[in-house]
């Protein structure tokens, strides 16, 4: 008897990738690890809840290393976050406001305003104890995790046989309209 196929998603380097996106994101990368999340969703809702707590770890331990980078050096941190593709100073005076405003909650605000994690982290050392940040970065990251990961793990609970009968056509969607969604993100801020 042959031995079962264990599909790409499956695979263990796949939570592993995605822990590694999260934490490469929440420091000088500029593409969220909902891209990874996403697509295994459309193939499986139990293998994405899985990655959901890998990207989360990868991302709660990167903000801390650009939380203390942050309390350590503001300055040059901040520098370096500025150097990330697509992260501009006008993001850094937005965040800063926000903590001026709303404190630490203005992390959970963040999804929706186009305001990378990392600008958040490098800033939070001057308003927020590391134990604050964290128990809010767990919510913040959720929702934005979430709503990206729901449409996708809906649509293949909804499509299952089609996505499993064609998987090339699903990813090759899921590549497009993120590819789509962040050529538009990108003209928005430069």
């Amino acid at each position: 008897m042959p031995a079962p196929v264990i599909v790409w998603y499956e695979r263990p380097w796949v939570l592993w990738a995605g822990c590694l996106w999260g934490f490469a994101e929440a420091t000088l990368f500029f593409v969220v690890p909902d891209v990874l999340l996403t697509l295994v969703a459309l193939y499986s809702l139990r293998r994405s809840a899985k990655l959901i707590a890998f990207i989360l770890l990868g991302a709660l331990a990167g903000g801390t290393v650009t939380f203390y980078l942050g309390a350590k050096n503001p300055g040059q941190a901040e520098a370096v976050v500025l150097h990330v593709p697509f992260v501009t100073p006008a993001m850094f005076t937005k965040s800063h406001s926000g903590f001026e405003r709303d404190g630490i909650w203005t992390l959970a605000k963040a999804p929706g305003n186009g305001i990378p994690y990392k600008v958040y982290c490098v800033q939070a050392s001057r308003y927020v104890s590391w134990a604050t940040f964290i128990a809010v970065s767990v919510l913040a990251r959720l929702e934005r995790f979430a709503p990206f990961w729901i449409v996708a793990a809906g649509l293949g609970i909804a499509f299952p046989t089609r996505i499993h009968r064609r998987p090339m056509l699903p990813a090759i969607a899921h590549a497009s309209l993120w590819i789509l969604g962040y050529a538009w993100y990108w003209s928005k801020i430069g």
